[in-house]
């Protein structure tokens, strides 16, 4: 009997505590006591918010093959880019080619004098490759020639970034580069605490930049120096997004921060299922984050909330493209390009790579009326599908006006 009483003191001992603290709640708002909250949510909601609305009409699209490019004898190097109207690839052997994107063919091709692992820039008429072994060439965009070579010290790590009429290169060598696109002269320096894990981006009057130790930096963008720097214990894993006076930052821990825009600190985080490397971007409120699980998160950019999470077949972890109010993806070993509907993600078409053995390995790109997108594990090729919008379909499951 004694376990009893002893149990019976400790209940009365700790009634006063509770009628304190029930006292307490009446006193304090419930909002105030919230505030040490760290997450915005707890669980992953099975359905899209209401106030998100995905029920509305969809505009569907058609593919068609326009043309494919197989002048390659290498595996293409990084994703394709536009100038203009030009298409521009890279194989890993070290040719550059630049397409017509009506017909498909090539108007020039120039090899370089090593291999390459990364896709070219494309700007004003200039093309800027960077090779494997540290080298950085300009070539004309009219007929390839080589304009300007320069030796970056380390290899790159993407490739150039235009910003402020200057190219910023993020090398291997824990550098970041500003050169001068007419000759390639070294204008400003910055060595970075770590191994760069993205591309520099542009902010108002900024450089952000991740690195692998999980510091992302703000950098002056005309001296790169030091605006402001913020640890988040994880390697950067996609390129910082800035909008709207923030800055969102993915790491390694699968945590999304929203960080303010003028001095760094912290304003919100949130967890998403895997690790996100394709490039977040924002569509009026909302925020998109392509992930390695092979869902997208919409979420709202002011505040985090998640608003939707659209499930894919395949890991996502390649820039997307957009046009007017569709959204273009390839999910990793999936071969297949899929469009979906902006802002709500509902499926608008899909074109499926028929190939046995392949599937689509760069990010697409749209240049007018087509989308492009690589493959081909042995031989690079360039795929330019025509994008049309869908013919409306009877109750039959015809298209109206077909016999």
């Amino acid at each position: 009997m004694a376990w009893i009483e002893e149990r019976t003191a400790r209940r009365r001992a700790a009634l006063p505590l509770a009628l304190l603290l029930g006292s307490l709640s009446l006193l304090v708002p419930l909002p105030a006591l919230a505030r040490g909250e760290k997450t915005v949510f707890q669980s992953q909601p099975l359905e899209w918010d209401p106030e998100f609305r995905r029920d509305g009409p969809v505009v569907s699209l058609d593919f068609a093959p326009a043309w494919t490019f197989g002048g390659f004898h290498a595996p293409l190097a990084g994703d394709p880019a536009v100038d203009g109207d030009l298409l521009l690839a890279s194989s890993q052997d070290g040719e550059v080619a630049a397409l017509d994107p009506s017909r498909g063919e090539a108007r020039w091709k120039t090899r370089l004098s090593d291999a390459l692992t990364l896709g070219p820039l494309a700007v004003a008429g200039r093309i800027f490759q960077a090779t494997r072994d540290g080298r950085l060439f300009a070539l004309n965009g009219e007929d390839g020639r080589i304009l300007w070579t320069i030796d970056l010290g380390s290899a790159a790590a993407f490739p150039p970034r235009p910003i402020a009429s200057r190219l910023l290169v993020a090398t291997a060598g824990e550098k970041l580069l500003a050169l001068d696109p007419a000759d390639g002269r070294i204008l400003a320096g910055r060595p970075l605490p770590g191994r760069p894990t993205t591309p520099p981006v542009e902010a108002p009057g900024s450089i952000l930049i991740g690195t692998e130790h999980g510091i992302v930096l703000a950098l002056d963008r005309e001296t790169l120096g030091v605006r402001w720097q913020r640890y988040t214990g994880q390697a950067i894993t996609a390129p910082p997004l800035f909008d709207s006076k923030r800055v969102y930052v993915a790491s390694a821990d699968r945590t999304l921060r929203c960080l303010r825009f003028r001095s760094g600190r912290p304003l919100w985080m949130m967890r998403t299922g895997a690790i996100l490397t394709a490039p977040p971007f924002v569509l009026g409120p909302y925020l998109y984050l392509l992930c390695y699980d092979n869902d997208i998160y919409v979420l709202k950019a002011r505040n985090g909330h998640l608003m939707t999470r659209v499930r894919m077949g395949h890991r996502l972890d390649v820039s997307s493209a957009s046009a007017v109010d569709h959204l273009f993806v390839v999910p990793f070993t999936e071969a297949a390009l899929v469009s979906l509907a902006l802002p709500g993600l509902q499926a608008a078409g899909r074109y499926v790579l028929d190939i046995p053995g392949e599937w689509f390995t760069t990010a697409p790109v749209v240049i007018g009326k087509r989308v492009a997108v690589g493959y081909g594990r042995s031989e690079g090729r360039v795929l330019a599908l025509m994008v049309t919008l869908a013919q409306p379909k009877s109750k039959a499951g015809r298209a109206v006006g077909s016999p």
